[in-house]
C-alpha cells in the first residue's frame, strides 16, 4: 500500500538480447515485458543479431561460473571484451544478456553478478528460460534471493513481486556497469608500462610504415614491478619472502659480511679495554663500541640498499626468460600470473619494461618512460629499432626537450648520413600525439573524487547494504592505486548522483574518480571483527528527537557504559599511514594523466572531494601533486580518522569539513554519531572551516547514516555566503 500511495512515474529500462552462436525464439520478449510493470518499469527488450564466437573456441559449451557469484569467470571477461570492442557504440544504460548454448554443468541455467548488467542465459526452449531471465533482471536490480517459491526471486519458481520489493526497486538506484568489483579494467595510467614485440635476429620489428606503434603490443600499464624469479645468478636467485621482502642469497652474504666485521671491531675493542686501564682511553674505547653497533646498524641497511640497486639496475634490467621459450604472446600472459615464475613489487618510480621475443627465447627489460626506435626500410619492408630510452622527450626536429611525466615512444627516420629527419611521438595507448605539441595548453579546473571504504555488498539497497557490511565479514582487496574518468565502482553514482551534483556546480573539465578503498583493519576500528561487533550494539536513532535515551548503553554482563565510550576514537596512526603512501602512487598516476604533452599541470588547479577512508588516501595524492597544480578547493566528507593526517589550509583557496559534531556546543546526540568515523576535526584546519549536518536532516542521522555519502547531498543546498557553499563555476 505504501508503494500505491508513492507518486512515482514510469521507468524505462533497456534489455539487450544477444544470441552467441545460437537461434532464439523471440516469443519470450512480451512475457519478460510485463513482468516489472507493477513496480511502474517498462522493459524494452531487443534481441540483436546473432553472434558468432572465434573459430578457435574449443568447445560451445561455456566453463563453470564462479560458485561465490560475485565475479565472472576469466571467459565471461575476454567474451564481453571482444564483443563490445566489436560494438564500441554499446548502450551505457541497459542491461545486456547473452544467450548461450550451455555450461559444462548442465544444471546451471543463468548465472549473473548481482547489480551489474551482463548475464549469461542458457538457451532453453520451456518456461525456465523465460524464469531464469526475470530472476536474473532482478538480481540486476538489486533485488535479493526470498524463500517465497511463489516470488520472482525464488530460484526458477514464481513471477510474483511484493509491495516492498516494487518500492526497493523504485527508491533505490539500478546501476547498469559491466565490470565485477575484482577485476582490473583497463586504464591509462600506472607507473610502469608494459610492452611486447618480436624480433629478428638483429633486433629489427616489422612495423606499418604509416603507424608504426601498432606491431608493439602495449596491453597494460601496473603500478607494480614484475620481477622474473627464477634467475641463472645464484647469488641474485630469490629465495623467500619476508613481510613483503624478497630475500636473495646476496642479501644473506651482506648482512653476514656486515655482522661479521661488527663483530671482529667488538672483539678487538674488548681485548683492548682488557689491557688498558686509564679511565680516558676506556671511556673512548666504550664510545667505540657504541660506535660499531650504530656502524653496524648502517653498515647492514646499506648493504640491503646496495643489493637491491644492483638487483634492480643490473640483474633485472635485462633478463631471458628460460622457462617461456617457444610461448606465443598469449601464453606468456597467462604464464606471467604465475606466481612461481613472477613476482609483483609496488616501486615508486616510472619505469618501461619490455618484453621481447628472439627466435624462441623470451628477454625482459628495464627501461626509462621514453623508448626512442629507429625506422628503416629493408627488402621492401618498413623495419624499426630500439636504440635508447631516457626519462627526457627530445625531439631534435622540433626543438623540444622536456622532462617526461609520463611514458612515450618515439620513431625516428634518418637519411644516408645518419640525421633524424623526420620523428613521430605516441603514447602509451597508441595515440599520435606529434602533431600535437603546438597545441595551446588551456588552464584547467581538475576535480578529482577519492572514495572510501567499499563494502562487499549485493544490494543497492542502502539498509540491506548496511546489514551486508555486519554480516558478510569478508571485503575487497585493497585499491590498486588507479584513477578512472568514471565511477568505476559505483561508489557515488547511484546515491542521488552526488557526483554529478557537485560537477555541475564546479563544472571542471576534468574529473577523475580515485579508489581509497583499504581493509577496516587500517581504520580506527583495527578489524572488521571489532566494526560489526561495535555497529551491533551501538544503539539505533532514537524514536523521539527531543527525548533522546542514548547517553548510555547495556553492553555484555548487563553493564552500562557511555554511548559516546564506545566510539573508535584513538587514532590508528600506523593504517593512516599506510593509506596515505598508497594515495601518493595515485598522485603520481593523476601526474601523469595530467601531464601528457602538450598540457602541462603548472597553469591547472585541483579541486578534490574525499569521502571517508577517502581522506588520508587524497592526503597522499596532495603531497604528490604539491608544487605541480594550483590547489582551489578541498571538501573533505566524513573523514575517517582525520586526527592522524595534516592538511596546510594556507595552500587552498577554500577548505571544508562536513559531518556530524562530537564534542562542543550544540553536538549532535550520542544516537546521532557517525560510528564508522567518529567526527574529529582534521588537523591543520580551522574550528571555523567546519561544517555539521544541518537541523533539517537530523532526522537521517544515525551509526551509518551519518556517514552515508547519499545523505550528503545537502552540501549543495548551503546558501551563497554561509558556510561550506559549493561557489559555482
Amino acid at each position: 500500500m505504501l508503494f500505491l500511495k508513492s507518486n512515482f512515474s514510469e521507468k524505462n529500462i533497456n534489455v539487450y538480447f544477444v544470441p552467441v552462436d545460437v537461434k532464439v525464439d523471440k516469443g519470450f520478449q512480451k512475457n519478460i515485458e510485463s513482468i516489472f510493470l507493477k513496480s511502474k518499469i517498462n522493459i524494452n527488450s531487443y534481441i540483436l543479431p546473432i553472434y558468432i564466437r572465434e573459430k578457435d573456441i574449443e568447445t560451445d559449451f561455456w566453463s563453470n561460473p564462479p560458485a561465490d557469484s560475485m565475479r565472472y569467470s576469466r571467459e565471461m571477461k575476454n567474451f564481453r571484451d571482444n564483443y563490445f570492442k566489436s560494438f564500441p557504440s554499446k548502450d551505457p544504460n541497459a542491461i545486456y544478456f547473452f544467450i548461450i548454448k550451455g555450461f559444462n554443468n548442465e544444471e546451471v541455467r543463468a548465472y549473473s553478478v548481482p547489480t551489474k548488467g551482463m548475464a549469461f542465459i542458457k538457451n532453453l526452449k520451456d518456461s525456465t528460460f523465460i524464469k531464469s531471465i526475470a530472476y536474473h533482471i532482478g538480481s540486476s536490480f538489486g533485488l535479493q534471493q526470498v524463500s517465497d517459491s511463489a516470488n520472482l526471486m525464488f530460484p526458477e519458481k514464481g513471477f510474483d513481486l511484493s509491495w516492498k520489493q516494487c518500492l526497493q526497486l523504485r527508491k533505490n538506484p539500478i546501476t547498469f556497469s559491466l565490470f565485477d568489483d575484482y577485476e582490473f579494467v583497463r586504464t591509462n595510467n600506472g607507473l610502469n608500462a608494459y610492452y611486447f614485440w618480436k624480433e629478428d635476429k638483429d633486433g629489427y620489428i616489422e612495423v606499418d610504415s604509416l603507424n608504426p606503434a601498432r606491431r608493439i603490443l602495449r596491453p597494460f600499464k601496473r603500478n607494480y614491478q614484475l620481477f622474473y624469479v627464477k634467475i641463472d645468478n645464484v647469488f641474485f636467485n630469490p629465495l623467500f619472502k619476508f613481510y613483503g621482502k624478497t630475500f636473495c642469497l646476496m642479501h644473506i652474504l651482506a648482512v653476514a659480511f656486515a655482522l661479521i666485521l661488527v663483530f671482529i671491531i667488538r672483539r678487538k675493542v674488548n681485548k683492548r679495554l682488557a689491557e688498558n686501564k686509564g679511565f680516558f682511553k676506556r671511556q673512548s674505547l666504550k664510545s667505540l663500541k657504541w660506535l660499531a653497533w650504530i656502524s653496524s646498524v648502517i653498515l647492514v641497511y646499506f648493504a640491503f640498499w646496495l643489493v637491491d640497486w644492483f638487483y634492480q639496475n643490473s640483474v633485472l634490467k635485462s633478463h631471458r626468460l628460460k622457462d617461456l621459450k617457444g610461448l606465443s604472446i598469449a601464453e606468456l600472459f597467462v604464464k606471467m600470473n604465475e606466481k612461481d615464475l613472477f613476482a609483483k613489487q609496488y616501486n615508486k618510480t616510472v619505469s618501461s619494461y619490455i618484453f621481447q621475443r628472439r627466435g624462441q627465447d623470451w628477454y625482459v627489460f628495464k627501461r626509462d618512460k621514453v623508448l626512442y626506435f629507429d625506422l628503416v626500410k629493408i627488402d621492401n619492408s618498413f623495419k624499426a629499432k630500439l636504440v635508447s630510452s631516457s626519462n627526457r622527450l627530445e625531439l631534435v626536429t622540433k626543438d623540444l626537450v622536456h622532462s617526461a611525466k609520463s611514458h612515450y615512444i618515439v620513431f625516428r627516420d634518418r637519411d644516408s648520413a645518419g640525421n633524424i629527419v623526420n620523428e613521430r611521438v605516441y603514447n602509451h595507448l597508441g595515440v599520435d600525439l606529434t602533431k600535437r605539441f603546438k597545441m595551446a595548453d588551456p588552464a584547467k579546473r581538475i576535480l578529482v573524487f577519492v572514495n572510501g571504504y567499499r563494502p562487499v555488498s549485493i544490494s543497492n539497497s542502502l539498509e540491506q547494504n548496511l546489514t551486508d557490511i555486519q554480516n558478510k565479514g569478508t571485503e575487497y582487496p585493497n585499491s590498486k592505486n588507479y584513477l578512472y574518468s568514471y565511477d568505476r565502482y559505483n561508489y557515488w553514482r547511484p546515491w542521488n548522483a552526488i557526483d554529478l551534483l557537485f560537477q555541475n556546480r564546479i563544472n571542471p573539465s576534468e574529473v577523475w574518480y580515485a579508489d581509497g578503498h583499504h581493509s577496516v583493519s587500517t581504520s580506527n576500528h583495527g578489524s572488521l571483527v571489532n566494526f560489526t561487533t561495535n555497529s551491533g550494539i551501538y544503539p539505533k536513532p532514537c524514536k523521539s528527537k527531543k527525548k533522546h535515551k542514548c547517553n548510555q548503553t547495556t553492553i555484555a554482563g548487563n553493564k552500562k557504559v557511555k554511548t559516546l565510550d564506545l566510539l573508535a576514537t584513538n587514532p590508528n596512526r600506523k593504517g593512516f599511514k599506510h593509506r596515505r603512501e598508497r594515495g601518493r602512487i595515485a598522485g603520481k598516476n593523476l601526474n601523469q594523466i595530467l601531464n601528457e604533452l602538450p598540457n602541462q599541470s603548472k597553469n591547472d588547479t585541483l579541486y578534490i572531494i574525499s569521502h571517508s577512508m577517502g581522506y588520508a588516501y587524497s592526503l597522499g595524492i596532495i603531497e604528490e601533486l604539491r608544487g605541480k597544480i594550483h590547489f582551489g578547493v578541498c571538501y573533505i566528507l566524513a573523514p575517517e580518522n582525520a586526527s592522524s593526517g595534516k592538511i596546510i589550509q594556507s595552500e587552498w583557496r577554500e577548505i571544508w569539513q562536513y559531518g556530524a559534531k562530537l564534542s562542543g556546543p550544540g553536538k549532535n546526540k550520542p544516537c546521532q554519531q557517525d560510528g564508522v568515523a567518529p567526527q574529529v576535526g582534521v588537523k591543520g584546519l580551522n574550528k571555523s572551516n567546519r561544517v555539521y549536518f544541518p537541523k533539517s536532516q537530523v532526522h537521517k542521522m544515525g551509526y551509518f547514516q551519518s556517514h552515508f555519502v547519499g545523505y550528503y547531498t545537502w552540501i549543495l543546498d548551503i546558501p551563497i555566503g554561509e558556510k561550506g557553499h559549493v561557489e559555482g563555476h
